[in-house]
């Protein structure tokens, strides 16, 4: 008989929310060395199963204090675990200030997929229990949409007639979702290996997690984001935004969806996040990117990608576990990341309201120099943004040069590089290799007979070419109806020479965008907390080896830029490695003189520009968090007034019950920041910390949730240091 304490069961259960990879096997064996024990695996078992029951009583005990506090009702986690998005601030704390001044958006929120948390089919069989999870959207609700987007034309479907997330795109958005395939990741042996294939996340700007939905035999489909949408408007209502890596295509699924009505009416729009931004199209960014929407602020809505990078660890402990333990222990990981979120909500705050002070004092003097200097004023920039997306949607719209005239130039080049061939074996004149001591008698030599079928098989390899573009040029004729062969002096053949050569210089442009892409996201992983030595050598070498190659695709466009007309400048290694919007590729693929000359075309302009939206942004950033820091201190203060008042209504008759309601956050020290330009909500009690607090605070390490909210500089920085 084993007996194990509650005070244990409860240093493994906070060890668990902390250190997820640190496993029951791992428990138990540190237990026996202490207590100078033989480890054996129905210790493990029996500690496996205490700890399940001690979870159980902890979910128990917490159910009977949320329907003490009013807490049982539908959504409510999702309606108010996260204060400064949803806490309502009311006029009687705001004297005469007007009741929680509106946003727009009203709140922001991302949404995202994730492969690594699989669980291998038929695991754990037996255990036939349920878990109920507050975070999961049930299976019934995402199946509504299975069938969703199946009649869009120029989609495709995939096992099981589902629709995949990235086939319901256009031609347009083709290259922004090429460049991001986490949907495509999943093979089908991996769906017949696993029967959850990962999670789909949504979570508010601060970090909160909201929802879950599990991935079951499949890749990233169409109708988990939809379900997820459809969820977060139904809770949440209007004025949202949510961020997602490929939300350029997915505004198409959501336009061919049966919730199209239900999000135009909602005015809920979706955006891409930050860094996923880089890797997108110029005329995507314009579009979606964070940075130039309005409303967003510092914020970079990578929030999912923080929630994954936490959920890594647990990946190793349930991929072989029961369903019922699958999800209870990432709904225990959910729960301690959104309580660690919840207490840093003022760390968050404070460090976001310094960031954007920081970029508005830093930048503005700057700008408004430059501004003089080039004779710009604001609406100048947004003037350039409209007239650089109105560009490139026209240059979408062009039709394609035809490709037979394309082909037909190129067989007239190779026919002409053919007969030159052939003409020079042809030309040349016969020898005699008869020696002055030949007679009737001495026979041919078999070096001269060596050098003589040589060039008779040259001969013939040159005429069987030459017959060969002969065919291919009088086959495009043909189809062409021409009566007469083009020449290099003939109009037609100029100007599908020019198209021709622009192409190729393109190609080259475009293959020298996908290695920046591919080395961007090395130097992302290689920085990503969690990766393992080898995995770190592996991505190492690849970025060695990837800017060698890198370096190999600029000697070629080099040699084709100055051909261009008008001719392109020439690029170095670094200027290359500094490209941190793909953006700046689609400038180089212009063959336009009149586009050459326009201002925000400029590298010079467009640096100014950049730093102009990023004061933008600053002060959007500065009116959001003027409305966040009132609703998180409204909330604490109703807070620890509803848990006194409750705590000391059930201190007599169930003390057990009150012992459980105990919680107080009280931090007001973002109130005395220089610059703090919000409204001060009046204490009803007395604080006489808060310079002790603010010390701490600006004393403190900043937290990953706020680390580089505004571009996702890191990546940035790697460059760099690559370079």
């Amino acid at each position: 008989m084993l007996a194990i304490s509650l005070s244990c069961l409860e240093l493994y259960h906070q060890i668990c929310r902390r250190k997820p990879s640190f496993s029951v096997q791992a428990m138990v064996k540190v237990l026996c060395a202490l207590h100078n024990r033989t480890y054996f695996q129905s210790l493990r078992d029996q500690f496996a199963v205490a700890f399940d029951a001690y979870l159980a009583i902890v979910r128990e005990v917490k159910n009977l204090v949320d329907q003490v506090l009013g807490r049982d009702m539908p959504h409510w986690h999702m309606l108010h675990a996260c204060p400064p998005c949803n806490y309502k601030v009311r006029s009687l704390y705001l004297l005469q200030q007007p009741n929680d001044p509106p946003l727009y958006p009203a709140r922001l929120d991302a949404f995202d997929g994730n492969s690594s948390l699989k669980r291998v089919d038929g695991s754990g069989h037996a255990n036939e229990r349920s878990f109920r999870s507050s975070y999961l959207i049930p299976t019934a609700e995402v199946e509504l949409f299975k069938d969703d987007v199946r009649l869009r034309p120029g989609t495709r479907t995939t096992a099981g007639n589902e629709v995949h997330q990235s086939n319901v795109e256009t031609s347009n958005d083709s290259t922004c979702t090429k460049n991001w395939k986490v949907a495509n990741t999943t093979t089908e042996n991996s769906t017949d290996i696993f029967d959850q294939t990962g999670v789909f996340v949504s979570a508010c700007r601060h970090g909160i997690v909201q929802t879950l939905v599990e991935l079951r035999r499949s890749g990233e489909l169409a109708k988990y984001a939809l379900a997820t949408a459809n969820k977060l408007i139904d809770v949440y209502g209007a004025n949202g935004l949510t961020g997602y890596d490929i939300a350029c295509s997915f505004s198409k699924t959501i336009a061919a969806s049966s919730i199209n009505d239900k999000v135009k009416h909602a005015y809920h729009y979706f955006v891409v996040n930050a860094f996923h931004g880089h890797a997108h199209n110029r005329r995507c960014q314009l579009q979606y990117h964070t940075f130039y929407q309005k409303g967003l602020g510092i914020e970079d809505l990578e929030t999912c990608e923080r929630v994954f990078a936490g959920l890594n660890a647990v990946a190793p402990l349930i991929r072989h576990a029961s369903y019922f333990h699958w999800l209870q222990f990432i709904d225990l990981q959910f729960d301690q990341w959104d309580q660690d979120r919840y207490e840093e909500l003022s760390q968050f705050l404070y460090n976001n309201y310094h960031q954007a002070l920081h970029v508005i004092n830093e930048l503005t003097p700057a700008i408004e120099e430059l501004k003089q200097q080039l004779d710009l004023s604001d609406a100048d920039f947004e003037q350039w943004n409209i007239e650089e997306l109105r560009y490139l949607e026209a240059l979408a719209a062009e039709p394609e040069y035809d490709p037979e005239k394309l082909a037909y130039v190129e067989v007239l080049q190779s026919l002409a590089k053919a007969e030159a061939e052939y003409g020079s074996i042809t030309s040349i004149q016969f020898l005699s290799y008869a020696p002055a001591d030949f007679t009737q008698n001495s026979g041919l030599r078999k070096g001269p007979q060596a050098v003589t079928k040589a060039r008779e098989a040259e001969r013939r390899a040159a005429h069987n070419k030459l017959a060969l573009e002969m065919n291919a040029a009088l086959d495009l004729e043909r189809r062409l109806d021409l009566m007469k062969r083009w020449t290099p002096h003939d109009p037609q053949y100029q100007e599908a020479l020019e198209y021709l050569n622009n192409r190729r210089f393109i190609c080259v442009v475009q293959h020298l965008e996908g290695l920046v892409v591919q080395r961007l996201f090395e130097l992302a992983k290689a920085n990503l907390a969690g990766t393992g030595y080898k995995m770190r050598q592996q991505i190492s070498n690849a970025i060695t080896r990837r800017s060698t190659t890198i370096r190999n695709a600029l000697e070629h466009y080099n040699r084709l830029a100055p051909l261009q007309s008008p001719p392109r400048d020439i690029l170095k290694f670094s200027d290359v490695a500094s490209y941190a919007w793909l953006g700046e590729f689609e400038l180089l693929k212009s063959s336009r003189q009149e586009i050459l000359t326009k201002p925000w075309v400029s590298k010079a302009n467009r640096e100014v520009a950049s730093k102009y939206f990023k004061i933008v942004c600053a002060h959007e950033e500065i009116e959001h968090l003027n409305v966040e820091i009132s609703r998180l201190q409204q909330w604490v203060e109703d807070e620890d007034a509803h848990l006194l008042n409750t705590a000391i209504s059930f201190e007599v008759n169930q003390p057990a019950l009150a012992c459980e309601i105990r919680r107080l956050h009280d931090k007001r020290a973002i109130y005395a920041i220089p610059g703090f330009s919000g409204v001060c909500v009046p204490e009803s009690s007395n604080d006489g910390n808060a310079r002790a607090v603010i010390d701490e605070l600006q004393s403190a390490t900043p937290i990953e949730v706020d680390e580089d909210d505004l571009l996702c500089d890191q990546a940035a920085s790697l460059e760099s240091c690559i370079a």
